[in-house]
């Protein structure tokens, strides 16, 4: 079997001339729109990139203010209410009235603090304490004197007392 001589006819000639140019305008095409679309998705990447870095900058620099504003907030706080607790009021078997009135006399002292600075009432916890402890409470016919066993400063002021009958 023999390969028939195709290279010798002009329209066989033309066809696979064709076909090889076709080919290398096809390939050329298609590299030239590859390039194009390449460097346009490059160009995109660059610039999301640079878009999160100056998001993550300013990303960083919110949460910085935020962190000042939160320290300058705390530094404002305040106390907003007081709330007194007896440790030992099982024990004594006091009546209701008497507890609020201790608690009452425990509050009318403390009022002061209303709306202060809690750094200012930090500073004077040892005045607080001293004016509690060095105070006789009278409720009825009964003396009483208190012993602060703990308290807390924030919003609310937290104050622990133990009640001692005072002979």
């Amino acid at each position: 079997m023999r390969i028939p001589p195709y290279y010798r006819r002009p329209g066989w000639q033309r066809f696979f001339a064709g076909v090889a140019i076709g080919s290398l305008g096809g390939w050329a095409f298609f590299l030239f729109q590859f390039g194009a679309l390449h460097e346009e998705l490059v160009i995109e990447i660059n610039k999301q990139r640079i878009q999160i870095e100056d998001q993550q900058e300013q990303i960083e620099i919110l949460r910085s203010e935020e962190k000042k504003l939160n320290e300058e907030n705390e530094k404002k706080l305040t106390i907003q209410e007081t709330a007194v607790h007896f440790t030992n009021e099982n024990k004594l078997r006091l009546n209701e009235l008497a507890l609020y009135e201790l608690k009452q006399q425990v509050e009318d002292e403390v009022k002061f603090l209303q709306n202060k600075n809690i750094e200012s009432a930090v500073e004077g916890k040892e005045l607080i304490k001293n004016a509690i402890e060095n105070k006789t409470y009278q409720v009825g016919d009964n003396e009483y004197k208190l012993h602060m066993q703990e308290m807390y400063i924030y919003t609310t002021l937290e104050i622990y007392l133990r009640i001692r009958v005072h002979e």
